[in-house]
């Protein structure tokens, strides 16, 4: 284009100025002439060559034409859940800059302005919905392809449960749910919709009894409803487990208990009303949800013992009165005293004690468990109501070291806890980790607490559900544990903690449960239980044979869910007939340990094993047949169930009962077998037959098992009921 200026400005040159023979030769140029061609020439060169680029062009077919959009790939159809996002893109090609406008059915959408498009959070409203771009610039637009959006429908998903709530009477209270998918909402009552509460939340203003009882919430959308979870709400407190009367020989004790539930923590105060009296007086001293009685003799016969509960309200409750009657009878000792735990120098002689009352005569034999092992040794001379140990025997090696006694008379035995003796810098667990009852949602706090003379360290240590695995909570390392927010499946997983300090023996605690939410109730014998071994269904009367009259049988039912053992009382009838002579084996109740293995399909050994023989956990043991250390038969003992601890150590044996069995007779007893915060009463017809402490499984399965050998009974239970609360506080 250049050269084509030159040209043209050479040729302009020449046409206003002629060469020398024109009239102008020889002449001088005025200085008019030259300032002319100097300012016209340009001018002009540069006029023709604007009017040949544009009659080149010729209207935008030329190579530098701007080029209108071409969609190069077209919007895609979406589909997405209600509640999720769209997104739609285009391509397109054409002279830069290229804009961009989506619309939904047909209206832009403010500020939808760029290749791509992301919708909001979708609402079924937005179903088939058609969404288009249209792509601009200088020199023209295009429009896409409509792309519809599909917006399927889900079931609600509710992500926070309702949580059960102990309010006192005249507070307000909320319950909520959060749901996603949600379209409407409906709150239940003892499973009665409630009109007008149809939100995600409800709202009471004074709670009153009336308001107490389950509340569920029912979340709906066009693809269907979810119902929540219960939330339980109690007003107030109540007492959900009275005082049971009792019917004991003289020279045994009494244990009386009491459960609420509502709003603790609870204060108590237990009276007695004196026979031929009507007025109840206070105990000194008797103020836990536990009484025990001193030794009772005959004039105490006629007694009732009822408890106020106070709470945190301020509200006062009075359980009913169980009365206490006291017979004449031979009975197995009972502690009323347990040796204690202690720590002593190296080279120290601690003192152990232990008392006991019972019919006489009384006698003691002390043992010792050898850190490490399971089963004590007899202590040669050891035969007195108190034990010295002896400086030989308070080493470095003997640090948590195990003693515990056995307390005889001609009716049975009693052994007591077993007390562990902390050497030197030895570890000393003073305060077990306790089961802790909370509700869904809520928070779970276990603690320890431990001694040494050295720093201690910890670890807490979970097992789920009926696992027997334990593995370690990170960041678990203080006297406290904290589980922040706890559910329904939490429900039955066990905790223990390992105390250490580096220098001695580490110590391992008791294992403590955690319940979630209200405790399930456990079946009559009509339906639930799992038969095992030679067990069979429930007869229409609801009665369950556990083993027939035949050789070498073992037989036992199990209820399928974990259960509490805190607050428990179990009534059942136990019948045998078709008996040999001697009877066998005999029948037996077991609380299974699920982190020591016990499962649902455990089954114990027939013979002398009662069905049980294996089964980790304690055991009630029923005994017809005398085999190789038994304590006279018949007999009813507390133990282990596990193959090493089998009929090695009973806790508590009466061996002063009536027959079991007997041949060519039917025989038939009523049980009642309570556990309250560890302390164990076990009840025959009526009449007590022991009471004392029992280190049960915080959480377990229930067994009753039967088995017979090379002699044999027929076993049929019956007549089950049971009752688990939450103890009180």
């Amino acid at each position: 284009m250049l050269k084509v200026a030159e040209s043209l400005n050479s040729l302009i040159a020449s046409s206003l100025f002629t060469s020398s023979r024109d009239t102008l030769t020889g002449a001088r140029r005025s200085s008019r002439l030259v300032m002319l061609r100097s300012q016209c020439i340009p001018l002009l060169a540069a006029t023709l060559v604007l009017l040949m680029m544009t009659a080149c062009s010729g209207g935008g077919g030329g190579s530098n034409s701007a080029q209108s959009p071409t969609i190069t790939k077209q919007p895609a159809n979406q589909a997405v859940t209600i509640g999720q996002t769209a997104t739609f893109s285009v391509t397109a090609t054409g002279t830069a800059p290229l804009t961009y406008q989506w619309s939904a059915n047909g209206t832009a959408i403010a500020g939808a302005t760029s290749s791509t498009y992301t919708t909001a959070a979708t609402v079924i409203g937005d179903n088939n919905s058609q969404f288009t771009v249209t792509v601009s610039n200088s020199a023209g637009t295009a429009t896409s392809n409509a792309a519809t959006l599909a917006v399927t429908v889900s079931l609600p998903v509710i992500t926070v449960q309702p949580t059960s709530v102990n309010v006192c009477s005249g507070a307000s209270l909320t319950l909520s749910v959060t749901a996603l998918n949600a379209s409407t909402y409906q709150w239940s009552f003892n499973g009665s919709p409630i009109a007008g509460a149809t939100s995600s939340s409800y709202f009471i203003a004074s709670a009153t009894a009336t308001n107490a009882g389950s509340y569920t919430v029912t979340v709906t959308n066009a693809a269907g409803s979810v119902t929540s979870q219960a939330a339980t709400v109690l007003v107030g407190t109540s007492i959900t487990s009275n005082p049971v009367s009792l019917s004991i020989a003289q020279g045994q004790t009494a244990s009386f208990s009491v459960a609420a539930a509502g709003e603790p923590p609870f204060s108590y105060q237990w009276y007695v009303t004196a026979p031929a009296s009507s007025t109840g007086a206070a105990i000194a001293g008797a103020t836990s949800s536990t009484y025990t009685t001193p030794v009772e003799l005959l004039a105490s016969s006629g007694s009732q013992y009822y408890v106020t509960v106070t709470d945190t309200c301020g509200k006062i409750l009075t359980s009913t009165s169980a009365t206490l009657t006291v017979t004449a009878g031979n009975v197995p000792p009972t502690i009323t005293t347990q040796p204690v735990s202690q720590t002593t120098a190296i080279g120290g002689t601690p003192t152990f004690t232990v008392t006991a009352v019972g019919p006489p005569t009384l006698t003691y034999q002390w043992y010792r468990i050898p850190v490490g092992t399971i089963n004590g040794v007899a202590i040669a001379g050891a035969t007195a109501a108190t034990y010295t140990v002896p400086a030989a025997d308070t080493t470095t090696a003997n640090d948590q070291d195990g003693y515990y006694v056995i307390v005889s008379n001609n009716y049975g035995q009693a052994t007591s806890q077993t007390a562990v003796l902390a050497v030197g810098t030895g570890i000393q667990i003073t305060k077990q980790p306790a089961t802790v009852y909370v509700s869904a949602g809520g928070s779970a706090t276990f603690s320890v607490t431990a001694t040494s003379s050295l720093p201690l360290t910890y670890q807490w240590f979970e097992a789920a559900p009926g696992s027997a695995s334990f593995s370690a909570i990170t960041g678990a390392t203080a006297a406290t544990y904290t589980q922040a927010s706890t559910a329904t499946t939490d429900s039955g997983s066990v905790f223990h903690v390992v105390v250490s300090n580096g220098s001695s023996t580490s110590v391992t605690s008791s294992s403590a449960s955690l319940f979630v939410g209200p405790l399930a109730s456990i079946g009559n014998l009509c339906a639930g239980w799992l038969p095992r071994g030679s067990a069979l269904a429930p007869s229409p009367s609801c009665t369950v044979q556990l083993s027939s009259a035949s050789t070498f049988q073992s037989g036992e039912i199990v209820w399928p869910n974990l259960i509490s053992t805190g607050n428990l009382q179990l009534s059942f009838t136990v019948t045998t007939s078709d008996s040999t002579t001697p009877p066998a084996d005999g029948y037996a109740m077991t609380f299974g340990d699920p982190s020591l293995g016990a499962t649902t399909n455990s089954v114990g050994l027939n013979g002398s094993g009662l069905g049980a023989e294996g089964i980790a956990g304690v055991v009630i043991a029923f005994d017809d047949y005398h085999d190789v250390n038994d304590p006279p038969v018949p007999y009813i003992g507390v133990g282990r169930g596990e193959i090493s601890l089998w009929e090695n150590l009973y806790f508590i044996a009466n061996t002063n009962i009536p027959p079991l069995a007997t041949a060519g007779a039917t025989v038939s007893h009523d049980y009642v077998v309570s556990i309250v915060q560890g302390m164990m009463t076990v009840t025959m017809d009526g009449l007590q037959l022991f009471s004392g402490s029992v280190t049960v499984p915080p959480v377990a399965y229930l067994y009753f098992n039967a088995s017979t050998g090379d002699f044999y009974e027929q076993t049929v239970i019956s007549n089950f009921s049971a009752t688990q609360t939450a103890p009180s506080n």
